[in-house]
């Protein structure tokens, strides 16, 4: 009888798995579809150039390609508020990384960020996660490149 439970628990836990993995790719799914899109509305908008910011990209080994026409720009400068509400919202059930956490907010954002910018908004997120898992709102698992994020299952 026991080795029928522990075969009930096993399948009980892979169904578990699975459901988490098709939840987790059906949420990189949409985050691809939706950063498709924006790119496809920059891309199909007529008349902006593109040229090389050369002053960003010495020395890093990439280019920030920025358009002279301004109204085909994604919003920069000044990040909006973002709130713990704001960053809960960016996770489900399913563990994700910081890495996936923060490309999710710069698409709900609707930003592309300069590197200032980028960098405040990665210090807002280590605030969050450290302030969010502390009063056990986000769930934590994992340490170091390994460590997803998720919110509790209700």
């Amino acid at each position: 009888m026991s080795n029928m439970t522990s075969a009930r628990n096993a399948i009980a836990a892979d169904l578990q798995h699975a459901r988490n993995g098709i939840a987790f790719y059906a949420n990189r799914i949409k985050v691809l579809e939706d950063i498709k899109r924006q790119l496809d509305q920059i891309k199909d908008r007529p008349g902006p150039t593109a040229r090389i910011d050369a002053g960003t990209a010495s020395g890093r080994g990439f280019s920030a390609i920025v358009s002279d026409d301004k109204s085909s720009r994604l919003k920069t400068g000044k990040l909006p508020a973002t709130k713990a509400v704001f960053w809960l919202s960016l996770l489900s059930e399913t563990p994700i990384s910081n890495k996936d956490i923060l490309a999710a907010a710069i698409a709900a954002l609707k930003l592309r960020p300069d590197p200032v910018a980028l960098q405040k908004l990665k210090q807002r997120l280590a605030n969050a996660i450290n302030l969010l898992t502390k009063d056990g709102s986000m769930q934590s698992a994992g340490v170091g490149r390994t460590r997803r994020f998720s919110v509790k299952a209700s």
